[in-house]
């Protein structure tokens, strides 16, 4: 019976890196939903479809922060299980696949 090999751990660069381009991700979402709620507000009529599109984002935010909450819950457990890094195992727990596909892939953080 062969056995797999462990996967590799990352590094706390990684971490840093993956969890860095998530908060300016969501940076920039919540700068756009602070700016469409300023233009509705000010205009002081309902939202345009647009913009209730738009608004629906928060939603979106609302679910990656509790999202990420969950990977560092489970990274620190496995972390502390196995003294390592392992942004891939940390992830499963995630179940926005986009979300857990960015925190997976270090490399290419913040290129989009």
């Amino acid at each position: 019976m062969q056995s797999t090999p462990p996967s590799k751990g990352h590094t706390i660069s990684d971490l840093c890196d993956v969890s860095r381009a998530e908060m300016q991700r969501l940076q920039k979402q919540v700068q756009l939903l602070e700016d469409t709620v300023l233009t509705v507000f000010e205009r002081g009529t309902p939202p345009t479809r647009e913009e209730r599109q738009s608004l629906q984002d928060f939603d979106l935010v609302v679910q990656t922060l509790a999202a990420m909450d969950k990977f560092y819950g489970e990274l620190r457990k496995l972390t502390m299980e196995t003294g390592a890094i392992n942004l891939v195992d940390s992830s499963e727990v995630v179940t926005l696949h986009n979300l857990r596909d960015r925190l997976r892939d270090p490399i290419n953080t913040g290129q989009e």
